[in-house]
């Protein structure tokens, strides 16, 4: 009995290390596994704003593209009537060209009314002959047909120039448009750009992700395996301590046993004084007391 129990306690205080090397593997393993889990929550967060990045620039960037294919379609449409304004100027040069060759017309309408205020001048202010006076009124009267036709030639300029004028303004607006949809389309590119380079950094990311997901799980696996060998060095302690704990009952028991049985002798023999009427020792007295019989 003595030498199983001391194999019993030998036992339990083995089992007590093991389970406190478990308890430290098993803390350890839940410091490495909720690290890895921490870390595997962090990347999930960044991971989740840079694919919201990627919207709103995806957003922004399809603003700005359509914002190029409108503008441009402006400018088009800009460039096609500047090129009908220029077919047109043209087509005014050549018809005032023309008209002014036809016509011998050689100077400009204010030149021609500065000849006929001349000769009228020289009319009213210089004694001439008749003859002389109607062949300046004859001169007058062909600069003022001249002066008449050049004013259809001054309209024509007129045309032409409100013509050049138009094409200017739409050409300026086509550059203007011109220059903004570069500017819009650097911005789209920009964008698009800045999006292909999150992406990659999402790609890595999840990389990442996936390697401190299987290291949480490969620690937890770790973890869950400990926790099972603890609970079953626990149960088996427990065990070995159920035994020890009966030994020491049964022994107590047997003590408790003997110790009546030793005083129960005691007590008749203090019977056997009391009845010879002998004189009782302390001794006597206090297993006597110890029955209740004083």
């Amino acid at each position: 009995m003595a030498s199983h129990h001391k194999e019993l306690v030998a036992e339990l205080s083995k089992h007590k290390e093991e389970i406190s090397s478990l308890r430290n593997a098993l803390n350890e393993l839940d410091r490495e596994k909720e690290s890895w889990f921490e870390k595997k929550s962090e990347i999930s967060a960044k991971i989740k704003s840079a694919i919201q990045k990627v919207k709103e620039n995806k957003v922004k960037r399809d603003t700005f593209t359509n914002e190029v294919k409108e503008l441009k379609a402006t400018r088009d449409s800009l460039h096609n009537e500047s090129k009908s304004k220029s077919s047109e100027f043209d087509r005014l040069k050549k018809e005032k060209s023309d008209f002014a060759k036809s016509l011998g017309i050689k100077e400009s309408p204010s030149k021609i009314q500065q000849r006929i205020n001349k000769l009228e001048f020289q009319i009213e202010t210089e004694p001439i002959s008749f003859e002389k006076e109607k062949e300046l009124m004859k001169k007058i009267k062909v600069l003022k047909k001249l002066y008449d036709n050049s004013a259809v030639i001054a309209e024509f300029n007129k045309k032409t120039r409100d013509s050049s004028d138009l094409i200017i303004k739409t050409r300026f607006k086509a550059n203007e448009l011109h220059k903004s949809i570069q500017e819009k389309a650097m911005q789209s590119q920009s964008l698009h750009e800045e999006i292909l380079k999150i992406s990659a950094e999402i790609e890595r990311m999840k990389s990442d992700e996936e390697e401190a997901f299987k290291k949480f799980s490969e620690f937890k696996r770790k973890f869950n395996e400990t926790n099972s060998q603890l609970k079953e060095e626990l149960k088996v302690m427990n065990d070995v301590r159920l035994q020890l704990d009966k030994i020491d009952s049964e022994r107590k028991e047997k003590k408790r046993q003997e110790q009546e049985s030793f005083l129960k002798s005691k007590e008749d023999a203090v019977n056997e004084k009391i009845r010879k009427g002998q004189k009782l020792t302390t001794e006597d007295l206090l297993v006597f007391q110890k029955f209740g019989r004083e």
